[in-house]
């Protein structure tokens, strides 16, 4: 069952670096078995924010955090992903499909994160950020569909035209986006907030709170739900 999470204090850590001023393309392996976040040095003990207390990592949500599934579902399923990442880009072309039975019926509840690793992908966050519902999720299919169209990067007019085609926002929708410093901060906090709880790249996937790693290929976390469902 979803629970909101606690509210958040600020904290302006990790994902500075990734301020749309001067931002730097991190490269990204397709041979890697999962992408690295860069993070930077610091005593996140400090920064430290506790999800709900009933789970958790697996359960916890934002208010304001757009979710599919039914709010009373057994399963939780949390996603954190980068946009420009390509073994996310993999899960959502192989391994989310999978997941749709159990969430149209109201077994699973599917929660997406943000957990960007490079400028683009902090952009293409910030402006998917100011979606919701169906528009929210056909956004994030739309740009890991085309991923390899824009992750690479470019001048910040070449990424407002490219990703607001994919999201089906406006170019001046976008750059509100993207350029909101209340967006850049909730984004910041969230992403620190992950470190924190142990997300140190993407995909990361936790089912129930408790990290979901294959060595059988993305598709076959159907069966570790079905499994799950079939013990409820």
């Amino acid at each position: 069952m979803l629970k909101m999470v606690a509210p958040l204090g600020v904290s302006v850590v990790a994902l500075l670096s990734l301020a749309p001023q001067g931002l730097a393309q991190e490269s990204t392996s397709d041979d890697a078995m999962a992408d690295t976040a860069m993070v930077e040095e610091a005593d996140m003990a400090a920064y430290y924010v506790p999800l709900a207390s009933d789970g958790g990592l697996g359960t916890g949500v934002y208010e304001d955090e757009t979710y599919q599934g039914n709010a009373d579902a057994p399963i939780v399923l949390i996603e954190y992903a980068s946009l420009t990442c390509p073994h996310c880009a993999a899960f959502h072309r192989d391994g989310y499909p999978a997941l749709k039975p159990f969430i149209d019926s109201g077994q699973l509840a599917y929660v997406y994160r943000d957990f960007p690793l490079d400028g683009t992908a902090y952009r293409a966050a910030l402006s998917v950020r100011c979606l919701s519902g169906d528009a929210f999720f056909s956004a994030i299919d739309a740009l890991y569909t085309s991923q390899t169209e824009w992750r690479r990067g470019g001048s910040e007019e070449n990424l407002a035209i490219e990703i607001s085609a994919l999201t089906g926002q406006t170019v001046d929708e976008y750059k509100s986006c993207v350029g909101d410093p209340k967006n850049q901060e909730t984004m910041i906090e969230r992403y620190n907030t992950a470190i924190d709880l142990g997300v140190d790249g993407t995909p990361r996937i936790f089912i129930n709170g408790k990290p979901y790693q294959t060595s059988r290929g993305w598709a076959a976390i159907g069966n570790e739900i079905e499994r799950m469902v079939g013990r409820l």
